[in-house]
This record gives structure tokens, C-alpha cells and sequence, in this order.
């Protein structure tokens, strides 16, 4: 029997579709002919995985089936037991009758067969699947093909991931990553990719030199993001970027505990500049030169009432422990 050559690809369900990210609603119509890849980028306990599972929910109420890879075998307690294997797998998402499925992957040898077995699928039916991979350090790799155990699933995984960014858009496979930070983690085909990004909170000044050329023009300061609480990401969609505060997933709301988000302040005063120098060796205050202070001050996005108020600060200190 012939096989119908295949028309092109439509999304009809990305035309009346959106997501609440907190903010205004993002259009989904703006991505029916690109697809969706977000990644989120913060370090660990920012509220990258409730915002991959607040996608999840949401897609899966418009007409995705979401599957969620849970390295921690945290999530089947909230969405219901994890497939047997890639073939219960392969049987789920042919059927189509459960929204959201969750696979146990603990590393990238596991995750491999199914992420073969989403592709396979998605390929055959053409129909709507969100892909949600926590710890994005695990299934993908900038360089290294070859795991720590000297096999090569770390480069296979990686493969089958840059399939969902590259190739995915055709089958209808949206995506969302979680990376620890913006260079170094994930291959670069993912960012290359992405077209809904997450910035969260970033205590680093050292990231800024990759995050920078994000925010060329906006205004947008490392200061900013320092200042971004959990939950809190700084948002790059097709309609610009904003700043939003994400909501809590319908799953985790009974069980997450109830935390007061707090923020990171950078000192002001002198009085505040004195307080936390004093706290700091002596070697180490000696090592900060007027270059190394400028440099420090610009990366972190200080104002000059802050630059002068903590340099008027380090060098009565100086002075006091020189006496």
C-alpha cells in the first residue's frame, strides 16, 4: 500500500491557546509556526520546576498531553505512578486519555528509550505534546558525549533532545528545560532554540558576561536579576520581555510549604557598607583596589550614592584596623 504523502504541519490548538505565567496571558498563537521551547534558567530552589509544571498543567488543559521526566521520583505523587517502560510509554501517548504522564529517568541511559519512543510517536500521530525535563544538566551536554560511567548515552540523550528543538516543531513537540546557569550546562542548540526564556534570581556577578548580550537595551541590570526573589523570573517571549512572578502548580499548592520570598539587598548607606565590611577578613578587604572595587561595583549595577557610600565605608575601615 502507498503511503499519503504527508501535508504541512498545522497547529490549529496553538491558535486559541495561551499561558498565565503571571503576568498577562502569552498568546500561543504567536508560536503555531515556530513551536514552543522554553528553557528556565536559575540555580537550584529559584522555582524552575513548579514553572515547567505550571506549562504542564496548562497545555495539558488545551489539548497537549504533557510528559514529565522526573529524575528525582518526586512527581508521582502529584500527577500519578511513572510508566512501566518505554513501551507502556509509546501505549500511553498513542491513546491519548491521560494528560499528563510522568517517566522515572534517574540519568541519561534511562531517559534514552524514551525520548526515542516520544520522538517515534510524535513523528506518527502529529499531535500536541508538551516535553518537560527537569535537571536539563542530565539529559543534555555542551561538549562530553560520553557519561561518567564511560558510556555513550550522555551524547545520545543529547542527540534526542536537539531532535525535540530542531526537528520537533514538524511533530508538534514542545519543550521546557531547566538549566543551572545560561552557558556550560546544555547544548547550544537549546538556547539557540528557545523562544520563551525564564531568568531567575542570580547571586553570581560572573554569569552577567553571558546573560548580558539577553538584556542589550532594556535596561536591565545584573542588579536586577540579584534582586529576583523564588518563583520571580525576568520573562523573553515573543511579545518582549517582562518581568513575572510565577504561579503556584495546581499539584504542588496543598503540599508546598508557605515561605515569605526574601529578597537580597545590596547596602545603601554607610552605615549598612560599614556593617557588612566588618564582617570580612582583613586580607581580603586589603585586596580590594580601587580598579577591583569599580569593577565589582559595575558588574553588580551599583549607583553611585552606593559606589561612594561603600568606599567611604572600606577605606575608614582600613584606616581604623591601619591605627
Amino acid at each position: 500500500m502507498t503511503q499519503q504523502p504527508r501535508g504541512p504541519t498545522r497547529r490549529p490548538e496553538m491558535l486559541t491557546a495561551s499561558l498565565d505565567l503571571g503576568s498577562e496571558p502569552i498568546d500561543l498563537a504567536d508560536y503555531a509556526t515556530t513551536g514552543l521551547v522554553s528553557v528556565a534558567v536559575a540555580p537550584r530552589g529559584q522555582g524552575k520546576t513548579n514553572a515547567g509544571l505550571v506549562m504542564a498543567e496548562q497545555l495539558s488543559s488545551q489539548g497537549w498531553v504533557s510528559v514529565l521526566i522526573d529524575p528525582e521520583e518526586e512527581l508521582a505523587a502529584l500527577y500519578g505512578q511513572p510508566v512501566l517502560d518505554a513501551e507502556d510509554l509509546r501505549v500511553r501517548l498513542k491513546s491519548r486519555t491521560q494528560q499528563i504522564i510522568v517517566v522515572a529517568a534517574h540519568d541519561a541511559a534511562e531517559f534514552v528509550p524514551y525520548g526515542q519512543v516520544i520522538f517515534e510517536v510524535a513523528d506518527e500521530l502529529r499531535q500536541p505534546l508538551f516535553v518537560v525535563l527537569d535537571e536539563g544538566q542530565l539529559w543534555s551536554s555542551p561538549r562530553k558525549r560520553k557519561s561518567g560511567d564511560g558510556s555513550t548515552s550522555l551524547g545520545e540523550a543529547t542527540d534526542a533532545i536537539n531532535e525535540f528543538v530542531e526537528r520537533g516543531r514538524k511533530r508538534c513537540i514542545d519543550m521546557f528545560i531547566t538549566a543551572l546557569r545560561y552557558s556550560g550546562t546544555l547544548h547550544r542548540s537549546i538556547f539557540t532554540g528557545a523562544n520563551l526564556t525564564l531568568i531567575g534570581q542570580q547571586a553570581d556577578p560572573t554569569v552577567w558576561s553571558s546573560l548580558a548580550p539577553q538584556f542589550r537595551s532594556t535596561g536591565i541590570e545584573f542588579s536586577d536579576l540579584q534582586a529576583l526573589g523564588p518563583g520571580e523570573f525576568i520573562c523573553m517571549s515573543r511579545r518582549g520581555i517582562e518581568k513575572v512572578k510565577m504561579p503556584m502548580a495546581g499539584a504542588l499548592r496543598d503540599v508546598a510549604p508557605k515561605a515569605r520570598s526574601v529578597r537580597r539587598a545590596v547596602p545603601s548607606s554607610f552605615r549598612q557598607w560599614d556593617r557588612a565590611l566588618r564582617d570580612i577578613p582583613v586580607e581580603r578587604l586589603d585586596k580590594l583596589s580601587d580598579p577591583v572595587v569599580h569593577l565589582l561595583g559595575a558588574v553588580a549595577g551599583l549607583s553611585a550614592e552606593q559606589m561612594a557610600s561603600g568606599t567611604q565605608a572600606l577605606d575608614d575601615l582600613l584606616s581604623e584596623r591601619d591605627a
